[in-house]
């Protein structure tokens, strides 16, 4: 029986450092793919800003998705 104790427990410190390590690879993965995200967002929340001030601002917004969200066949 202690052999199987033994067994079970190498196993399961590789399957831990195994999870360690994927979790550090996944870590550094999200890390480096976060700046391009923010400067997207940020880009295209500007776009928005300007295209509202283009625009106008005497016109709704729900009017706006109304004329021209519609959809002719």
């Amino acid at each position: 029986m202690d052999m199987n104790d033994y067994v079970l427990e190498v196993l399961a410190r590789e399957r831990l450092a195994e999870m360690r390590a994927r979790g550090e690879r996944l870590s550094r993965i999200r890390a480096a793919s976060q700046q391009p995200r923010r400067l997207r967002s940020a880009l295209g929340q500007a776009l928005v800003r300007l295209g509202k001030r283009l625009y106008g601002p005497g016109v709704s917004s729900r009017r706006t998705i109304e004329t021209h969200g519609a959809v002719h066949g």
